[in-house]
C-alpha cells in the first residue's frame, strides 16, 4: 500500500508568477510611497520622522510604579512633567502592566563640565580633608572620583556636593593605602522624575522606579550612525556573497529584495509611531538575514531547472522553480510567523516591539522572494545579456568541449596513421627476409640431396619450419 503525505502545494501547480509580478511590484511601489510620506507628514508635525528612542535622540526614559489603587491621568502625569522644567517629556501608560507609566525626557541624569568645576572648587573649599589630587570625571559620565588626603565625613560632602550642584550619594572609593578614594554616584533621571512627580500628585504616588536609563546626545547620535552602518555592511556583504555564490545577475535582485523589506519594515514603524531604538536595528538585521536565506532557495532551484532545461524560456523555467518552492517557503515563514504572533502577543515592552517588526519583515520579506528578486534577476538577465545570460557559460563549455575532441581527434589520426606506415614497412621488410632466406635454403636443399641422396619431401618440411610467420 502506497504511503500518501500531505502537500501543502499540489504537485503540477503552476503559479504565474512571472506574469503577476508586476502587480505585487506595484504594491510595493506604493507602500514605499506610503512610507516615505508618512516619515515626512512626522517630521513635519512631530520633528522627527520616527520615533527614535533614547539610544538614539538621547535622554532619559524612566518606567514607574504607580501606587496601587490609585487612579492618576495621564495626563496629569504630563502636566506635573511640563511643570517641573522637564525639556521634551512624554508620558504612556503601560498597557500589558498593572498601573505603571513610562516617562521621556531629554534631559539627562550627568552634569555639564562647568558645573563639575563648581563642584570641585566646593569640595577644595571642605575645611574637613583635602584633595590630594584633581577631580576625575569625563562629560557625560554618571560617576565623579575624588581622593583626598584624609578621610572626609560622608554626609557633609554629600552636602557640599548638593550645593554646587552635583546632587549624588557618596561612598568610598578604591585606591592606595595612604589614599581616601571618594566615588560620588550622581543622582539619576529616575529619582528626578519620581520626586518631582511625588511633589505634584502627592507623596506616594510613584512607589518604585521599575527601570530608568539614560544616554547622552552625541552617544545617541554615534549609535544612531552605527546602527545605519550595521545594515549598509551587512547589504554588501551579502551582495558580495550572493554574487560569488552565483552571479552577477541574482546578486542585484537579492539585495534589491533586502532593502525593499528593510525599509518597509521602517515604515510601519513610522506608521504606528511604535519606538525605534537599538532593538529594533537588531530585528531588521536579522529580517535581512532570513530573508536572504529564502531567496538563496530560490535562486538555487532556478539555476538547478535552468541546467536541466536549457532550451526552455528562462521565464518559464523561473514559474517551475518558483512553484516547486512555494510549498517549502510558506511552511518555513508560516511557522516562524505563529512563534513571532505568539511573542508579539505575549510580550511585553521591546520584546513585543521587537516581534511586531519581525512579523512586518516575515509577510514582506516572503512574497519579495517570490515576485521582487526573481523579477529584477529577469530583467537583468534580459537588459544586460540579451536574454540569454543563463546559456553564456553552457554555449562556452559546449564550445570547448568540441574544440578539445577536434584537436584530440586529430591527434589520433595523425597517431594512428604513423604507426599503420610502421607496421606496414615491418611487415614488408619481415616477408622480404623470409622469402630470400626461402629460395636459399631451397638451394641447398636441392643441392644436398643431389649429393647425399635425401629426399625432396625433407627439404621441404625444413623450409616450412624456418619460415618466418607473418
Amino acid at each position: 500500500m502506497a504511503q500518501k503525505f500531505f502537500e501543502l502545494i499540489p504537485p503540477g501547480t503552476r503559479f504565474p508568477f512571472v506574469k503577476t509580478a508586476k502587480y505585487f511590484i506595484a504594491l510595493s511601489f506604493v507602500l514605499i510611497v506610503v512610507s516615505i510620506a508618512t516619515m515626512a507628514f512626522n517630521y513635519s508635525t512631530r520633528g522627527s520622522a520616527l520615533n527614535f528612542g533614547i539610544d538614539f535622540a538621547g535622554g532619559s526614559s524612566a518606567r514607574l510604579q504607580l501606587a496601587p489603587g490609585k487612579d492618576v491621568p495621564i495626563q496629569d502625569v504630563r502636566d506635573a512633567l511640563d511643570a517641573a522644567g522637564f525639556e521634551g517629556a512624554s508620558a504612556v501608560t503601560v498597557p500589558d502592566a498593572d498601573n505603571q507609566v513610562i516617562v521621556h525626557v531629554k534631559d539627562v541624569a550627568s552634569i555639564d563640565m562647568a558645573t563639575a568645576k563648581g563642584c570641585e572648587e566646593a569640595v577644595n573649599a571642605y575645611p574637613k580633608a583635602k584633595l590630594k589630587r584633581p577631580m576625575s570625571y569625563q562629560e557625560g559620565a554618571s560617576k565623579m572620583f575624588f581622593v583626598f588626603e584624609s578621610a572626609p565625613v560622608y554626609s557633609e560632602l554629600e552636602a557640599v556636593l548638593s550645593k554646587a550642584g552635583c546632587e549624588g550619594k557618596v561612598d568610598k572609593g578604591t585606591g592606595k593605602q595612604d589614599e581616601f578614594p571618594v566615588e560620588v554616584s550622581l543622582v539619576g533621571m529616575g529619582v528626578k522624575i519620581q520626586d518631582e512627580l511625588n511633589k505634584a500628585l502627592g507623596q506616594g504616588t510613584v512607589t518604585s522606579i521599575v527601570s530608568s536609563e539614560t544616554v547622552g546626545a552625541k552617544v545617541g547620535s554615534q549609535l544612531k550612525a552605527d546602527g545605519v552602518k550595521s545594515l549598509l555592511y551587512a547589504l554588501g556583504f551579502i551582495f558580495l556573497y550572493v554574487m560569488l555564490r552565483f552571479d552577477l545577475r541574482f546578486a542585484p535582485g537579492g539585495i534589491l529584495a533586502l532593502a525593499h523589506d528593510a525599509f518597509i519594515t521602517v515604515g510601519a514603524f513610522a506608521l504606528t509611531w511604535k519606538e525605534f531604538n537599538l532593538q529594533t536595528i537588531a530585528a531588521l538585521l536579522t529580517i535581512v538575514g532570513y530573508s536572504i536565506n529564502d531567496t538563496i532557495v530560490v535562486f538555487d532551484r532556478i539555476r538547478e531547472r535552468v541546467a536541466l532545461s536549457r532550451d526552455t524560456p528562462i521565464e518559464e523555467t523561473t514559474d517551475i522553480a518558483l512553484n516547486e518552492t512555494l510549498s517549502r517557503t510558506i511552511l518555513t515563514s508560516g511557522t516562524t510567523l505563529l512563534v513571532v504572533l505568539a511573542t508579539w502577543a505575549l510580550g511585553s515592552g521591546t520584546i513585543k516591539d521587537f516581534a511586531f517588526a519581525l512579523m512586518i519583515g516575515i509577510v514582506v520579506g516572503t512574497y519579495s522572494s517570490l515576485f521582487i528578486a526573481c523579477p529584477v534577476f529577469l530583467w537583468v538577465n534580459r537588459r544586460f545579456y540579451g536574454g540569454e545570460g543563463h546559456l553564456l557559460t553552457a554555449d562556452d563549455a559546449a564550445a570547448a568541449t568540441v574544440d578539445a575532441g577536434t584537436v584530440l581527434a586529430a591527434d589520433n589520426a595523425e597517431i594512428d596513421e604513423a604507426t599503420g606506415r610502421a607496421i606496414g614497412d615491418l611487415r614488408a621488410e619481415a616477408a622480404a627476409k623470409a622469402a630470400s632466406q626461402g629460395e636459399g635454403e631451397a638451394d641447398k636443399g636441392q643441392g644436398v640431396g643431389a649429393e647425399d641422396g635425401d629426399e625432396p619431401a625433407k627439404a621441404s618440411r625444413r623450409r616450412r619450419r624456418q619460415r618466418p610467420q607473418s
